[in-house]
């Protein structure tokens, strides 16, 4: 009907009609694109019942500007880092409140005791090596550049005490390295350049001053470097540029590749790398010519000169330890960008492991005493020195993949944690002597006689039916919880005693303690750890610091706080602020925070930041 009618229409009307059409047509389509009149949006919106929010016109009010993304501290490591290497740390799951508010307590408790102690050495001591805590007089026994003060600042900033931190950058400015006296090159690199280092880093690069004074100590140790074998001093006079003597000790040789490649990095200077490395080629060079009787174990005194060794003995304690650390935290430092380092630890723990290590029979306790190379004879002692390895051996096995070195590492440190559980102050000596032990065989690892006898003679007799035993019911246990139970401490073995009876405020079973329960997430060794505070406050605090112990072991019946100052000793070594309460604040620190697989730690608990540095302008290809 409609087409018939409209072709009757004549052309003019037909071109109206169409012209009308079509701006119908575009008006519609203008009213689709521009949606809704705003007048009408705001009252549009409210209606709807699937609307929450009342929609305000853009023309009333002016959005708000989006806040600043929120920096990410430096103690969570460097963002973009991602290793290569095996993953060290344990996932832990969300944390129940009860724990967390547990955790935090403990955590401030370790701080407070940080700064009661950092307090007295500012007020009595400050700018010198050590305060002595019983009569509040200095002493210097490392060049008195303020080692105290310096293996401060790295702790300072992981406990995120800043106004402290700022309140010494002063005091830096002050130092002078030019002393008429002998210093030791090994301790200087670990507490001062280390330091200097880690907290160079941790206050985010922005304290000039440190890295400044970092490259000026290394330029007063360089010559002590310059000996026919390569190898340093062990003491050094930098006015008379003259060492004391030409022996040093494999310890102090290995110990110093972390804060050299560091500070070649930091500086853009490779001359310290440069030093560094030569150094650890010359160690992976030696041979039986040098007085290398078993590959990877390195015995002690080294003559500068000849760079030979003087004796046979390889020893994980005193005089040994750290070399054989720095192996493997220099595999990790580069991300396994040289082999060479990890070969090194490898063949020193396959030694360690064949010849060295022993168990204590019938007891889940493990011990590692010094060894002649030469005549393969081990000695009886350990020293609490030796305790930092089950806390290596850990980070080894999950690097390495070698699972039996999770479980030594584990033995190893319950005999740690057993020389502060045995005594009466719950401190541990500084080495103690076990005559009855055997070598290490993980088939009869922490065995009874019965045991051990039962498994041997069940073939040979008749008579003897062996029940296979029921497994014992797995209990899933939670993985956080405030009261979680130790177990009941044993007898000590009838050959053990004690040696050096005194405890000096050592670090090193609570470093393992720290990296342990990073690795694993057991409980057990918090709880641990705690033990170890709580007598460190009962027995080493003073009105102004906290003091050595003289006889961990004591027979004093406590009548009032005169019997606890008898048993203490005017000494306060630094490393109680480098290591001891830092290992004890991070055990009680989130996770996340110096995280094992973003950091490094040099042997004075001085943390370096993983990440993929350039190492090809340093080493010599």
């Amino acid at each position: 009907m409609f087409i018939s009618y409209a072709a009757k229409l004549s052309k003019r009307w037909k071109i109206s009609l169409l012209a009308l059409c079509a701006v119908l047509l575009l008006g519609q389509i203008w009213i689709i694109a521009a949606g809704p009149n705003k007048k009408n949006e705001a009252s549009l919106t409210l209606n709807d019942p699937a609307e929450d929010e009342l929609i305000i016109s853009k023309d009333s009010v002016e959005e708000p500007p989006l806040p600043p993304p929120e920096k990410k501290s430096i103690l969570v490591g460097f963002r973009g880092f991602l290793s290569k290497l095996p993953k060290l740390q344990h996932d832990f799951g969300p944390e129940p409140i009860e724990y967390t508010e547990l955790r935090e307590r403990r955590r401030t408790a370790v701080k407070n005791s940080f700064l009661h102690g950092w307090k007295g050495y500012k007020n009595y001591a400050l700018g010198h090596d050590e305060l002595k805590p019983l009569t509040n007089k200095p002493k210097d026994p490392f060049g008195g550049w303020g080692a105290t003060m310096i293996d401060s600042l790295s702790t300072m900033l992981v406990m995120e005490l800043t106004d402290e931190f700022l309140n010494i950058m002063p005091r830096i400015h002050k130092i002078n390295f030019k002393v008429d006296t002998d210093i030791s090159v090994f301790e200087s690199i670990i507490r001062y350049l280390g330091g200097f280092l880690s907290a160079y880093e941790l206050s985010d690069r922005k304290q000039d001053i440190l890295i400044q004074k970092a490259e000026k100590l290394a330029q007063e140790l360089l010559p002590a470097f310059d000996t026919p074998s390569g190898l340093p001093h062990h003491l050094w006079n930098p006015v008379r540029n003259e060492p004391n003597n030409h022996e040093t000790l494999i310890a102090e040789v290995g110990t110093v590749q972390l804060e050299f490649m560091m500070l070649s990095q930091l500086t853009g200077n490779p001359i310290y790398g440069q030093k560094a490395q030569e150094i650890t080629d010359f160690l992976d060079n030696m041979g039986y010519e040098h007085g290398i009787y078993i590959k990877g174990l390195f015995p002690t005194a080294i003559d500068t000169r000849k760079g030979r060794f003087k004796d046979a003995i390889t020893t994980f304690g005193a005089m040994g330890d750290s070399v054989f650390e720095y192996f493997l935290k220099e595999y990790l430092l580069m991300d396994g960008a040289v082999p060479q380092y990890g070969k090194m630890y490898m063949d020193s723990i396959k030694g360690m492991k064949r010849f060295m290590l022993r168990q204590v029979p019938g007891y889940d306790l493990l011990i590692l005493p010094p060894f002649d190379t030469q005549h393969k004879s081990h000695k009886n002692t350990m020293d609490h020195l030796t305790c930092f390895v089950p806390g290596m051996l850990a980070m080894g096995s999950k690097t390495f993949d070698e699972p039996e070195d999770m479980e030594i590492a584990k033995g190893l440190l319950e005999t740690c944690v057993f020389m502060y559980r045995t005594t009466t102050t719950g401190l541990s000596p500084e080495n103690w002597v076990i005559s009855k032990t055997e070598p290490y065989n993980p088939l009869t690892f922490n065995k009874t006689k019965k045991e051990l006898s039962m498994l041997r003679d069940w073939w040979y007799e008749d008579d003897v039916v062996i029940m296979k035993p029921a497994m014992p019911k797995q209990e899933e246990k939670p993985e956080y919880t405030t009261d979680y139970q130790l177990p009941p401490v044993r007898d000590r073995p009838e050959s053990l005693y004690f040696g050096d009876k005194r405890y000096i405020l050592r670090p090193e079973t609570v470093e393992s303690l720290f990296i342990l329960y990073r690795m694993t997430g057991d409980q057990k060794y918090q709880e641990y750890g705690w033990e170890i505070y709580e007598a460190i406050e009962k027995w080493c605090k003073t009105e102004s610091a906290y003091a050595t112990i003289r006889n961990v072991d004591t027979n004093l019946i406590l009548h009032n706080d005169t019997d606890i100052d008898f048993n203490q000793i005017d000494s306060m070594e630094s490393f109680l602020f480098a290591e001891t309460f830092k290992y004890l604040y991070l055990l009680f620190s989130p996770p996340e925070i110096i995280s094992l697989d973003k950091f490094i730690f040099n042997t004075e608990a001085h943390p370096f930041i993983r990440k993929q540095w350039n190492w090809d302008r340093i080493l010599k290809t």
